[in-house]
């Protein structure tokens, strides 16, 4: 579970995030709809521990991410473009992703069929690089 309380980040004069308390569950799916500069992006990174808050916290399964590393074993993010992922297909991503957790082709493979219906018989199998998905987005 992540569980923020009072968090705050400001540019200037700019608020970029102001969360009074929020938590995100085991298991739930979240998705940030916002403008360029609502703030998404600087949501995760504090998250992340990769930008400092001017208040509050943020914990991830009790852990803040300010003060321990442990966090990291049950956590993954991808949040910005022009890394790796642009030039993978899905199928090479989820590999290099479950290598870097230790896990064998079969082990990635039975986890990924936990999440097939999701993927509707669009993303595995195509030959597509990953930025091919999102290239709708872009426009």
């Amino acid at each position: 579970m992540i569980t923020i309380n009072d968090l705050k980040k400001q540019f200037g004069e700019k608020v970029a995030v102001d969360i009074a308390e929020f938590e995100i569950h085991d298991g739930e799916i979240l998705g940030l709809v916002g403008n360029n500069g609502a703030g998404k992006t600087t949501l995760f990174r504090l998250m992340l521990d990769l930008l400092e808050a001017d208040n509050g916290t943020v914990s991830i399964n009790g852990i803040n991410p300010a003060l321990s590393e442990e966090w990291k074993n049950d956590t993954g993010a991808y949040i910005d473009e022009g890394f790796l992922i642009d030039f993978l297909t899905p199928e090479e991503y989820f590999e290099f992703i479950g290598s870097v957790a230790d896990l064998s082709k079969e082990e990635i493979s039975q986890r990924l069929e936990l999440y097939s219906p999701f993927m509707a018989d669009e993303i595995m199998g195509q030959n597509k690089l990953i930025r091919d998905y999102s290239a709708g987005n872009k426009q």
